[in-house]
């Protein structure tokens, strides 16, 4: 089994209004995952990424990383950072820079590391994020889009080993969703490990390993895609609705254009497959 990286044990966590966001959370993200954290707006996810990396400290309850229990202590906050980074739902909340140069090398010139290293991780942060045109660009002349890649730029350029997206493709044109979810695989590719937050139930059965579904602060199931989506209770309490692919699989089972034993697909096209692979069995 992989090694658990990061852990969130016994979470609660309540506003300074007294508003509960997080009860009794436990979750385990192994190191390589592709984690998806589905749920409908407030469900709680994202005040469960700021408990990560430590910009909210939990009511009981602790966080660990890499088997340690995180401490709230300036410095061990600033290397939790470099190990965990998060890219925001809103860029405007990340971006504070002049140019977006400035912005992607904030971040690694407050690590201390040299001239040289700084600028060759800014380079391949905007070759990975696809945005070298906007290297000199004002951040505040910028798209919506262009923001959103910049912001994550300036992540990659940490180059932390957990990345966390909240809502990573909102607001993002097809095409940019698409290029967007092209980064996740080269960075999961790479041994990074992913979490991502969405109400998008169709990107995350179709992206991820494993899935934790959350509610009302709570994480009520969490295991497989497949496994969590076949059973509704879970969906309908979570507000959420069954992914297209599972849904389309289950009609076309009931209709009897596929087998009982068809296996579940996690693609659009692995369905196309087993549909022809049907119709040529039957010609």
């Amino acid at each position: 089994m992989s090694e658990i990286i990061l852990e969130a044990v016994d979470l609660e966590y309540s506003y300074p209004d007294g508003t509960k966001a997080l009860h009794n959370v436990n979750l385990q993200v192994h190191k390589g995952d592709k984690l998806a954290i589905v749920g409908s707006n407030g469900a709680g996810k994202s005040t469960l990424f700021m408990q990560f990396n430590g910009i909210y400290r939990p009511n009981s309850g602790s966080i660990n990383y890499q088997g340690q229990e995180i401490s709230y202590k300036n410095k061990a906050l600033i290397e939790l950072r470099k190990e965990v980074g998060i890219v925001f739902q809103d860029p405007d909340s990340q971006l504070f820079s002049s140019s977006v140069y400035q912005d992607i090398s904030f971040g690694p010139l407050n690590l201390g590391l040299s001239e040289q290293e700084v600028k060759a991780r800014v380079k391949q942060a905007l070759i990975d994020t696809e945005t070298t045109d906007l290297e000199d660009k004002p951040t505040h002349l910028l798209s919506y889009g262009q923001k959103k890649r910049v912001s994550i730029a300036g992540v990659l350029a940490m180059k932390p080993e957990v990345i966390i997206f909240d809502e990573p493709t909102a607001g993002l044109d097809p095409r940019h969703s698409r290029e967007f979810m092209q980064l996740l695989e080269k960075l999961s590719s790479a041994g990074k490990t992913i979490i991502l937050a969405t109400h998008d139930v169709d990107l995350a059965y179709s992206w991820s390993d494993r899935l934790a579904i959350m509610c009302s602060g709570e994480i009520i199931a969490h295991g497989e895609p497949c496994e969590l989506f076949m059973h509704p209770k879970n969906v309908k309490r979570a507000d959420l609705a069954l992914p297209w692919l599972i849904e389309m699989h289950g009609i076309l089972v009931q209709k009897g254009w596929l087998p009982t034993s068809s296996p579940m697909p996690k693609t659009r096209e692995e369905l196309y497959r087993s549909v022809l692979t049907k119709n040529a069995a039957s010609a």
